[in-house]
């Protein structure tokens, strides 16, 4: 196995290749948004790493990151929008299952990723029940969380896992999207 950055692999090619971090805010960068220039720098970049495939290529994203100590949801990159579906076999994540993203037909998976050409596209969708369950946390609840202290909860669902996701205004931090679960958040009397 090669680990190598973009930047690093122009010239080269390999029987498979696997991109990660297909996220807005990583490829591209954060800093590249406002910037025409650097925008089409990142856009470059991930051309060079697509070409590099002889066999077989992967394009990773997640659905959701740890960052700081906060889950908070990713956006899939755009340069994902520019790609022909129907060269794609869609891997979903944790073994297909769906969720809403910006094309409504798939998911581009949190650890799941695609591969080049297949004769047909296969995609698994998940049962709804998960979507029917009652959520813990109601709308203008007052929450508390041992690192943030109080707060007010602004929306509350569950999620094609089953996990309750509840955006929270703190009073010490702000707006804070949680997984209840993972979160330790108490209803405060």
């Amino acid at each position: 196995m090669t680990l190598l950055t973009l930047h690093a692999a122009k010239g080269l090619e390999f029987k498979q290749v696997f991109i990660i971090g297909l996220d807005e805010g990583i490829l591209p960068h954060s800093r590249s948004k406002d910037d025409p220039e650097e925008m089409a720098e990142e856009r470059r970049l991930f051309y060079v790493g697509i070409t590099r495939a002889r066999d077989q290529l992967y394009l990773v994203r997640a659905e959701r990151r740890v960052t700081y100590g906060d889950f908070e949801y990713c956006e899939a990159s755009r340069f994902l929008d520019n790609i022909n579906l129907n060269l794609l076999s869609i891997q979903g994540r944790r073994g297909g299952s769906r969720r809403e993203s910006r094309q409504d037909d798939f998911s581009w998976g949190g650890g799941g990723g695609m591969s080049t050409p297949v004769s047909s596209r296969k995609v698994a969708f998940t049962s709804n029940a998960n979507l029917a369950k009652e959520t813990r946390f109601k709308p203008g609840m007052r929450v508390r969380n041992t690192n943030w202290g109080e707060g007010i909860v602004l929306e509350s669902k569950i999620d094609i896992d089953g996990e309750e996701t509840v955006d929270v205004h703190f009073e010490s931090v702000g707006f804070k999207r949680v997984i209840a679960s993972l979160a330790g958040l108490e209803a405060v009397k």
